[in-house]
């Protein structure tokens, strides 16, 4: 007997005035084991979306890590039953060279989303009548799914996600999610200005000169020193814009009275809150500011990080504050493991999470 056709569940509406709506709404609903493959084709399949992913670079070019070049498979071309589902034949998507990646220069470009397929169609929840044709997949409880994705310059990029993962890896943003935060950016941004954020190791400063593209390319000749960017201290948000190409756009006073500019981008800006956060507005947008200094730092780490400073016996967490998270790595002997700060600083952290010793690359 044929497999019952699942009707997509329709997205659960949520509050307008609630403030993970609209930048995480379909977020919140992904990260959840009872989400069926229905669900997120309701939610993307013929929208659109801005790409985006981890960045890697690979010898001269830079790519996209999560995404590959796809194509069409025709000889995997399924027709669905007729008397079932009128939907036309469905073509599957394949990655023909497992390490051809997306290249970077597509990240933040819009495509649209042709097939979200499950990527094992043996899966099950892949339902078939009794001739062995497709019926329906929607079914399929938190599957591992391929989201299928076109350029308008026609090269096809898939990527393999969970809907839990889809939701936390921010690889895709819908462009009306983008949309409806612009509409809401312009009502409550003005709101921040005035207020007091403050700066870590993982902070990115800017000259206020510095135009979008530098911000989102991370210019180099552009960005402050960290040396010149004072830890821990009050910085008062003196303007906020929001540009739907890049994200929020925030100059802040620094205590010496110059200024600087920070972006949060639209990844850091849409992402979903961790399990058991509500997020203010403020902590929504200012990116890799921190909206108070951390109460859980002992007397000893917070001198040590207004000071520029790190210690042995100082928490691997309180490190980052001062320096920022690590470029690199690697695991020790005995458990412990060795990070690598601004390509100049290793750092080895005991099994229990705090410095042992550390000293820079050049040291003799």
């Amino acid at each position: 007997m044929p497999a019952a056709p699942t009707q997509p569940v329709a997205p659960p509406e949520i509050d307008p005035a609630s403030d993970i709506s609209p930048l995480v709404a379909w977020r919140v609903l992904l990260d959840s084991d009872t989400v069926a493959l229905g669900q997120v084709r309701s939610l993307f399949l013929n929208h659109d979306i801005i790409v985006g992913g981890t960045v890697q670079e690979l010898g001269q070019s830079s790519q996209l890590l999560e995404w590959r070049i796809a194509a069409a498979s025709q000889a995997s071309t399924q027709q669905l039953a007729p008397s079932i589902d009128k939907t036309p034949p469905q073509v599957r998507y394949i990655v023909p060279h497992a390490l051809d990646a997306l290249s970077e220069r597509y990240s933040g470009k819009t495509a649209k989303v042709i097939a979200v397929q499950l990527h094992n169609p043996e899966a099950i929840g892949a339902g078939k009548n009794a001739l062995g044709q497709a019926v329906t997949d929607d079914g399929a409880v938190n599957p591992c799914f391929d989201l299928v994705a076109q350029f308008d310059d026609g090269t096809i990029a898939l990527t393999t996600q969970y809907p839990a993962t889809l939701a936390t890896a921010n690889l895709a943003e819908l462009t009306s999610v983008i949309s409806n935060a612009g509409e809401r950016m312009q009502r409550e941004l003005p709101s921040i200005v005035g207020k007091f954020v403050f700066a870590a190791g993982f902070t990115q400063l800017y000259r206020p000169d510095s135009a979008v593209d530098d911000l989102t390319s991370q210019n180099a000749l552009k960005r402050i020193s960290p040396e010149d960017i004072p830890l821990f201290e009050p910085f008062q948000i003196v303007a906020a814009k929001y540009d739907p190409s890049a994200g929020v756009v925030i100059e802040v006073e620094l205590p010496n009275g110059s200024k600087a500019l920070a972006l949060t981008s639209l990844t850091q800006l849409f992402s979903a809150p961790k399990e058991g956060e509500d997020p203010s507005f403020l902590e929504q947008v200012i990116g890799l500011f921190l909206s108070e200094i951390p109460k859980d730092l002992s007397k000893r780490e917070l001198a040590a990080i207004k000071d520029g400073s790190i210690y042995r016996g100082m928490r691997e967490g309180a490190v980052e504050y001062v320096l920022g998270f690590p470029d690199k790595e690697s695991k020790l002997e005995g458990g412990g493991r060795q990070l690598t700060f601004r390509k100049s600083l290793l750092v080895n952290v005991s099994p229990q999470g705090t410095v042992e010793d550390f000293k820079f690359l050049d040291a003799k």
